[in-house]
């Protein structure tokens, strides 16, 4: 009995023994903070030294890999004249987050790779090679298109397929739109920050912003691309070598799948007030020839249907805003009844303009629905839906037929902390 027990151990013992034949030891993964994807043909408008490059004090075997890899860069490593796309990956160096105070190398702590290839699967595996590590995307923070990859028809629902399907890709990591090659963006690197990738994600996350959308994430985008959605995407600009600016929202036509066009910031604003969206942020008017600033405190708005005819529809946009003034030039006295109408008035008429101007953007411009006109039509008059659903944005054009109107309801909470100042 004791032999014959001795024997199953023996058997099993190789299973055990094998329990992580396949492992991979964490230093030999690249963890990749961020993602830029640019046409082939797109020229970076930033000189090889205006890219981000932390101080180095003395050389690593790194540091000297990561000089090699900026030279390829700078020389069109692994270009390919018959590609499509370049590929730009940001890794994270784990040395280069935490060093000691007295530590004599500043290390980088991120390294840019760029290869160029006709699909993103090629360009990864031309990318392990070029990096001597396997790229893992569970710390992935963004992911970048160049506007010259989103306006072109379907480009944008392709190479998005692979973030999908990848099994590894966290619903949460977020997209943008940039203005220009998408890859620059990967080496702007403000002071307070050492991976361009995680400084990006955080500005996409302002909501102290009302020109800031909600970020767009990769598991919304799955969604909106199989319904057939228009969305917005935010646009970034570089600013300089360490400042990226939030410029607006591109606008993602879901029939004609590519970016059709732009909403500046101040559109922006317009989309988030006929949305209510929950972020807040400050809005400036000019009153009785005085700069005064209000924060917007909260928003909520309502889309009610008033004529159910198809090629005659007729909506209403109810815009209800909570605001404080923030700061004051003057010497207005928001506590005189008159004065606390005029400024109430100044207000409506500041946010209505600026909606309605969005308003005729969206439906004579670029024929594409960001106000939740046609969600809110499936969701409360679904019969009606179903026979303009097909020719929305285009063909019929329903929406761009349609009559909106909005009014706008305006409530100053409080002054601030003080009456007058002077």
């Amino acid at each position: 009995m004791i032999k014959n027990i001795g024997f199953i151990i023996l058997l099993l013992s190789p299973l055990l023994l094998a329990a992580c034949w396949d492992k991979i030891e964490v230093e030999e993964r690249g963890f990749v903070s961020g993602i830029a994807i640019d046409m082939a043909d797109s020229s970076s408008k930033m000189d090889i030294d205006e890219r981000a490059q932390p101080q180095i004090v003395g050389e690593t075997r790194l540091q000297q890999d990561e000089k090699i890899i900026n030279q390829h860069l700078n020389e069109d490593y692994g270009q390919d004249k018959n590609s499509k796309f370049q590929l730009t990956q940001q890794l994270i160096v784990p040395s280069g987050l935490v060093q000691g105070q007295n530590s004599g190398n500043s290390m980088p702590a991120f390294r840019n790779l760029s290869q160029t290839g006709n699909t993103i699967i090629e360009m990864n595996r031309d990318m392990i090679k070029q990096a001597g590590r396997i790229t893992n995307v569970t710390h992935l923070n963004v992911v970048l298109f160049s506007e010259a990859v989103a306006t072109e028809e379907g480009l944008f629902e392709d190479l998005m397929d692979i973030f999908l399907r990848e099994k590894d890709m966290l619903r949460s990591v977020k997209v943008a739109i940039t203005k220009d090659h998408a890859g620059d963006y990967l080496y702007v690197l403000p002071e307070n920050e050492k991976i361009p990738g995680m400084y990006i994600s955080k500005l996409l996350e302002n909501k102290s912003n009302l020109e800031i959308a909600q970020p767009l994430i990769v598991g919304d985008i799955q969604a909106l691309l199989l319904s057939k959605k228009s969305f917005a995407i935010p646009i970034l600009n570089i600013v300089n070598t360490s400042t990226i600016n939030y410029t607006g929202l591109s606008i993602y036509n879901g029939k004609k799948n590519k970016v059709v066009g732009m909403l500046t910031s101040d559109d922006a604003k317009g989309v988030n007030f006929i949305n209510s969206k929950d972020q807040t942020g400050t809005l400036n008017i000019k009153f009785n020839n005085h700069d005064i600033t209000f924060e917007i405190l909260k928003v909520k708005s309502k889309i009610s249907l008033k004529n159910k005819d198809k090629n005659h529809l007729k909506f209403h946009i109810t815009i209800n805003v909570e605001a404080g003034i923030a700061e004051q030039y003057g010497s207005l006295d928001i506590m005189n009844e008159s004065h606390y109408k005029e400024l109430k008035k100044a207000l409506e008429k500041q946010i209505t303009q600026m909606t309605t101007n969005t308003v005729s953007i969206l439906q004579n411009d670029v024929q594409t629905d960001l106000l939740g006109i046609n969600t809110h039509l499936y969701k409360y008059h679904y019969p009606l839906w179903s026979k303009v659903k097909d020719d929305w944005e285009d063909g019929q054009a329903y929406f761009s037929k349609s009559d909106v109107n909005i009014d706008v309801n305006v409530t100053i909470e409080k002054p601030g902390n003080i009456l007058k100042s002077h």
